[in-house]
């Protein structure tokens, strides 16, 4: 199965399990697209990405798949914070 069809597969995944976060590939890098809490606490959920700083390929794949359960997980108790996601944090 091509990357492209994987990704469909994945995504349609999620959305059957209620899970409102997709996984997109732009250009050679894979992000999370989906409603996330502001950056701001005074703001309300918006569309917006994460950049997971992982190859389109079928291993990056794997990991934003295991990615995007872990922000959702994170979503649904209410314990998602920002800082847990920017590159620099991530890469220690």
């Amino acid at each position: 199965m091509d990357l492209s069809r994987k990704l469909t597969y994945i995504n349609k995944d999620l959305l059957s399990k209620g899970v409102k976060l997709r996984i997109e590939q732009r250009g050679q890098r894979l992000n999370i697209r989906g409603p996330l809490p502001s950056r701001k606490p005074s703001e309300p959920k918006s569309i917006q990405r994460i950049s997971l700083h992982l190859e389109a390929n079928p291993q990056g794949l794997e990991e934003a798949q295991k990615l995007t359960k872990l922000v959702h997980f994170q979503l649904e108790c209410d314990q998602f914070d920002w800082k847990n996601w920017s590159h620099d944090q991530r890469k220690t």
